[in-house]
């Protein structure tokens, strides 16, 4: 009876203590009234996967969401190349969210985005700082809304709920969002506009140069605007010269992690 009753406690203590999901939408309604969802969700049972090791967490919803492609959709893409509408991390990658590529079809501008500020400060995630720190919308159709603190096509969600854009289908999608913390340091980089990357030239058509904040560098790479990784380099401890000859013309982003797992994000214009 006495271990019943600890393993019933223990099984109690367990069940009060489990890290609740986190859910964060971004609401879609185009010109005509047309509506759709994206969700972006940190749970225990997420798992990270990797172009190498696809992992998709059906229960989660991360599975193909078999759109009809007559109608408006939002949609990203899970680690099996499918569309899908949620992308789910685990706790243990809490609060990065790098890089979610959120695309769109059949829609007509103007098209308003809204979002719910107050999940940025949910009391039970797991806040090494009290909040997220850094929460953007990157895409050149942000950059009229650009105040000065972020690099050009930032749009910073911590600080309004919403947004619209008037601009043709090709200016807004697809656009990249990111999550990340912001520590005492990286908060004085962000009030000078140091959270992004300083990269020149820009546009660049051979090669670019990349300045970081700060810290060797533990991990640099740069995906096009379909969320693929097209140019790796693990490891440099610095960031010299970048060959992107190789890329076609067109829109790219570039993010950076630290030796102290800090991300960096930038946006590159490749001309022929």
């Amino acid at each position: 009876m006495r271990h019943l009753i600890l393993l019933l406690a223990l099984a109690l203590a367990c069940t009060t203590t489990a890290q609740p999901t986190w859910r964060f939408h971004l609401a879609f309604e185009d010109g005509t009234g047309a509506r759709d969802t994206i969700w972006m969700i940190y749970d225990t049972s997420a798992t990270v996967g990797s172009d190498f090791q696809p992992q998709v967490d059906y229960a989660l919803g991360e599975g193909d969401a078999q759109l009809d492609y007559t109608r408006f959709n939002v949609f990203t893409w899970n680690w099996d190349g499918d569309s899908t509408k949620i992308h789910a991390y685990p706790y243990t990658e809490f609060p990065n969210f790098d890089g979610t590529i959120i695309d769109a079809i059949n829609w007509t501008p103007p098209m308003t985005i809204t979002w719910d500020t107050s999940l940025f400060h949910a009391p039970y995630l797991p806040y090494d700082q009290g909040h997220i720190g850094l929460a953007v919308m990157n895409g050149l159709a942000f950059s009229q809304f650009n105040d000065g603190t972020l690099d050009f096509g930032m749009l910073s969600m911590l600080i309004r709920d919403s947004v619209q854009i008037d601009f043709l289908s090709e200016y807004l999608f697809a656009f990249a969002v990111y999550f990340d913390a912001v520590d005492d340091i990286a908060v004085a980089e962000h009030d000078s506009g140091r959270t992004t990357l300083r990269v020149w030239p820009n546009p660049a058509h051979a090669v670019v140069h990349i300045e970081s904040p700060g810290s060797r560098v533990q991990e640099l790479f740069i995906s096009d605007v379909a969320g693929r990784q097209l140019l790796e380099l693990a490891y440099p401890g610095t960031t010299g010269p970048l060959d992107v000859s190789t890329l076609g013309p067109g829109t790219y982003f570039i993010t950076l992690r630290t030796n102290q797992n800090q991300r960096y994000h930038a946006t590159l214009q490749k001309i022929p």
